[in-house]
């Protein structure tokens, strides 16, 4: 009944649980202020969408999940716009040299192979580091606090240390500009070749190296995923032809209003309490793809073989779609991005979120 064919990917796939799949993931962002492509993208290759598919299309989500919570980030005044200058200007230089190791491993036909093995390590590490420090801040009952910093570490006392240091009066915290503007670079080029916003691990990465609050690195990785993921959605349009918009549509719609359930819930968990749900949601999504690529590897196969079908088998409205797509490629990205931001902004402000609760 709610099966449909996708024009882009050219599979078949079931609107609601696609709608979940964006429901889950705004809930995600909304409490944890991270893009939560990094668990959308895995459910959509699971589901059979083309890894290329899913990472292009995932952007167009993340971008209206982070406008949504840009807009509770701005009106909870935990936006820097200095700190956020810098952070736009490695990020952005990321996701242009992201979308053309997107392009070479798409064409060199080792995309699925980096992309599944670069889950697995990236998360691995990251999910792990954020473990330890979570339960070592319950030990040190650092949790009694609502927006607490991490317990101090060796590489955030060497980072303090290093010249080039700007202060953030905002958030009382002196940064090396260096670094952070190094991190940003990263977090931009990793998000655009594997189909997340970054923000898991932008937001460790902000909270225990530049030791900024838990809510104060949740507002910039918003802000961050907003910008970056726009630019990657057009990009990603024009350059390689993978944004799916009857894909788009339902996870949008159901990311804002994940987006909206997650930050009222995120107004009634604590920092640590973020960090410890957060690293094992991550281990998680590590673990399920390394079974994937072992599974795969013993059985001399691919783990995800995706039926494409034939686009004749289109209905007109579907069929237009495809050709706009292909021959009108930058209007197609502007108004996929558009469509995204338009949704993430109506919906923040038609549910009205209040920034801390009553």
């Amino acid at each position: 009944m709610f099966d449909i064919i996708l024009p882009i990917a050219g599979v078949l796939v079931n609107v609601a649980v696609i709608a979940g799949i964006g429901l889950l993931i705004g809930i995600i962002s909304g409490l944890f202020g991270v893009g939560g492509g990094f668990l959308m993208t895995p459910l959509l290759i699971f589901l059979g969408v083309p890894p290329t598919i899913a990472v292009a299309t995932g952007s167009a989500q993340l971008v209206a999940s982070a406008s949504f919570g840009t807009t509770t980030a701005w009106r909870a005044d935990l936006i820097d716009k200095t700190l956020t200058i810098y952070l736009l200007i490695g990020a952005m230089t990321g996701t242009v040299l992201g979308i053309g190791i997107f392009n070479l491993l798409n064409k060199v036909e080792q995309f699925d192979l980096v992309v599944g093995w670069s889950y697995v390590i990236l998360l691995g590490s990251i999910g792990a580091l954020m473990l330890i420090e979570s339960i070592k801040s319950f030990r040190t009952a650092l949790q009694n606090d609502i927006d607490e910093k991490p317990a101090t570490n060796r590489l955030h006392q060497w980072l303090s240390r290093l010249g080039s240091q700007r202060y953030f009066h905002k958030f009382d915290v002196s940064i090396s500009l260096p670094p952070l503007l190094l991190l940003s670079i990263c977090i931009g080029l990793i998000g655009s070749v594997l189909g997340v916003g970054g923000g898991f691990m932008f937001v460790p990465a902000l909270i225990y190296f530049f030791q900024l609050p838990t809510r104060a690195a949740v507002a910039a990785s918003q802000v961050q995923i907003f910008f970056t993921m726009i630019i990657a959605t057009i990009l990603h349009a024009i350059y390689n032809h993978a944004i799916d918009l009857v894909l788009a549509v339902p996870l949008i719609i159901g990311g804002v209003f994940g987006a909206h359930i997650g930050t009222v819930i995120g107004h009634y968990v604590k920092g640590a309490r973020f960090r410890l749900t957060l690293a094992l949601l991550i281990i998680g999504v590590a673990l399920r793809f390394l079974y994937s690529l072992v599974s795969a590897f013993f059985s001399q196969k691919q783990d995800l073989v995706t039926n494409k079908i034939s686009l004749s088998a289109l209905p007109p409205w579907e069929g237009w779609i495809a050709l706009v797509a292909q021959h009108n490629s930058f209007l197609y990205g502007i108004a996929t991005a558009l469509l995204a931001v338009l949704a993430g902004f109506g919906a923040s402000f038609i549910f009205g979120l209040k920034t801390s609760p009553n």
